[in-house]
């Protein structure tokens, strides 16, 4: 049975109005899409970059440094007057967690304290031993750099312990303990194992430091007795013992070269 103009019209307008919102919706709800799809990308990716840059830095950071003091003060506290933790010693290596204006926070071995920065340098150390002889007149300074305040100076040929030397940077630096007990650095081109007064005393008397020949000629370097007065010594050479006599010899060496010992030096290579 036919239905009614009106009727017909009206379910016709109905239908259209239903299916409407199934053309419009999904143009509408596409601008969404990428809001929900770009919103996990820029939480997301720029925390894992942020947090490879920082471990970057934190790589890069130098936190190793090496003590260049004899038994360096490591404290509890940023209190330098605080219980004392650790005593160590020149070459040792200690790890910097954490740092104020003067001081660093450092770990040795198992204890960790505050050290003063100056007690401390950048350049790798490394601990060394035996002895070495000095080229000449050494200037031996506090710290590794050669402007630093001067220590002491040392005469040709003086007998030096090795502490501690650099391997990072400035590795020409030699730290020694010098006669008397003081410490310094040197350069590493001024040390040899070369023992010249023993071998010049060895070639003049055989190393006797009591001979006198009746010759006029005293003691392991074959003093005369006026030489020797002349080089602040008293008495005899032969009555006093072997570091007094090379004391003495390096003062004449320093005053007036090796010709002072003409056979001997020509024949050691040392003129």
């Amino acid at each position: 049975m036919p239905r009614p103009p009106r009727i017909a019209a009206a379910l016709a307008t109905l239908t259209a109005a239903a299916l409407v919102p199934l053309t419009v919706a999904p143009a509408s709800a596409a601008p969404a899409v990428p809001a929900i799809s770009t919103s996990p990308v820029t939480a997301v990716v720029p925390t894992p970059a942020t947090t490879a840059a920082g471990r970057v830095q934190a790589a890069s950071r130098s936190t190793v440094r090496w003590v260049k003091v004899d038994r360096a003060k490591v404290t509890t506290m940023r209190n330098r007057s605080s219980r004392v933790v650790a005593r160590p010693d020149d070459g040792t290596r200690v790890v910097v967690v954490g740092r104020s204006a003067k001081l660093l926070k450092v770990k040795v071995g198992s204890k960790t304290g505050w050290i003063g920065k100056k007690a401390v340098t950048t350049t790798r150390l490394t601990d060394v031993t035996g002895k070495r002889f000095t080229t000449g007149r050494v200037k031996v300074t506090q710290q590794i750099g050669t402007k630093s305040r001067t220590v002491g100076h040392v005469a040709l040929g003086t007998e030096v312990k090795r502490l501690a030397r650099t391997t990072g940077r400035d590795t020409n630096r030699v730290k020694v303990r010098i006669p008397g007990g003081r410490t310094g650095w040197v350069s590493a081109s001024r040390l040899t194992q070369r023992d010249v007064w023993r071998q010049l005393a060895q070639c003049e008397s055989g190393g006797r430091a009591g001979i006198s020949t009746g010759n006029g000629y005293h003691g392991m370097y074959q003093f005369t007795a006026r030489t020797w007065r002349s080089v602040g010594g008293s008495g005899l050479p032969h009555h006093h013992s072997a570091a007094e006599q090379t004391k003495r010899a390096q003062i004449l060496q320093a005053r007036a070269g090796w010709g002072q010992w003409p056979h001997c030096t020509r024949k050691l290579g040392l003129r």
